[in-house]
């Protein structure tokens, strides 16, 4: 048995792990799609006298020859999961894997704007990551939502919120504050608070080697990561925040149509919080709440049988299910239809 200090470490190393990086969302680069169908412009988006974010804003392309006056097209925007992305979502180790590029282009050939931004402190864009709550990520989905209103190819009725894994909070927090968002689709979406997500997650890496953590010492394994886990999330406004946080409270108050997707293989939130976060988005009235389970998908919305983070780099197809991208943009579309 390892003396104390090593046990420590690996205390430390197994809380940080699976508490400051749980949910991430991860991305590079896919190749494009048939040219003519979408345009990309950059777009930046000012939050305050202090934050600018930068991304891309991919739009359908015009027709030829060009109408006098083509009409507005609905806007959609992406929100990522924790960690700071660019706007792809870009990791290096996963090159091949681009789910907000792959949803943009889906999108766009669908005659919808998209609008994809580097997280603060990441990329193009200005500020710090450290220190930002999932609040402040709201209030920076709330000013990248009245950027798209702005645009002139906007119809600034018919803006949606695509939300995956924390960023699907995100969009909750965001849609109950401003009801004209017109539909919400949600990815991976927890519905319990991150604490509950990260003593889960914790349990399960626990319980899957029992060579290295016999079955009679996962009780103070256990227990001694969650005393790490209280006191980095005492000195982490980020993650202090995201332990309390309940998506089921958000959610009894969204009052817009959701689409919830969620893999059978997720590993990092678990596929069960999907019919549960419906439940709480229900309360709220008899607008359309749908969920989709995919077989064999994992938390990144890839084809995967076993859903072990650890085994992401290993996944020779890094594309994001055709179905998942199908789902989101058939819904889309119907709740973003003109009236």
């Amino acid at each position: 048995m390892p003396h104390a200090p090593a046990r420590a470490r690996r205390r430390g190393a197994l809380t940080r792990r699976v508490v400051a990086c749980a949910l991430l969302g991860i991305a590079a680069c896919t190749p494009p799609a048939p040219t003519g169908t979408w345009r990309e412009e950059r777009a930046v988006v000012a939050i305050d006298d202090s934050i600018t974010l930068v991304g891309s804003l991919t739009l359908p392309a015009l027709p030829t020859p060009v109408a006098a006056v083509p009409s507005r097209v609905p806007g959609v925007l992406l929100i990522g999961g924790s960690g700071p992305q660019d706007r792809d979502g870009a990791r290096a180790e996963l090159s091949g894997y681009a789910p907000w590029r792959e949803l943009s282009e889906s999108l766009a050939a669908a005659g919808m704007a998209v609008l994809r931004l580097d997280d603060r402190g990441t990329g193009e864009s200005g500020g710090r990551f450290a220190g930002a709550t999932t609040d402040d990520f709201a209030r920076d989905a709330a000013a990248a939502v009245r950027w798209l209103r702005a645009q002139p190819a906007i119809d600034r009725a018919r803006i949606a919120l695509v939300g995956h894994s924390e960023g699907a909070v995100v969009a909750l927090l965001a849609a109950r504050a401003d009801p004209a968002i017109a539909a919400l689709v949600l990815l991976g979406a927890p519905s319990r608070p991150g604490r509950e997500i990260a003593r889960w997650q914790r349990q399960q890496l626990v319980s899957s080697d029992l060579a290295r953590w016999p079955g009679e010492a996962h009780t103070t394994v256990l227990a001694a990561a969650d005393a790490e886990a209280e006191l980095l999330a005492a000195a982490d406004p980020w993650l202090r925040r995201w332990f309390a946080l309940d998506p089921r409270e958000v959610a009894a108050t969204v009052r817009q149509p959701v689409l919830l997707l969620h893999g059978d293989t997720d590993r990092q939130v678990p596929p069960a919080h999907a019919d549960e976060l419906a439940r709480a988005l229900r309360r709220g009235g008899t607008r359309p709440v749908e969920v989709r389970r995919f077989r064999d998908t994992d938390h990144l919305l890839l084809p995967d049988h076993d859903g072990e983070p650890e085994g992401y780099v290993r996944l020779g197809d890094r594309r994001v299910r055709r179905e998942i991208l199908a789902a989101t943009t058939h819904f889309l579309s119907v709740h973003m239809a003109p009236r």
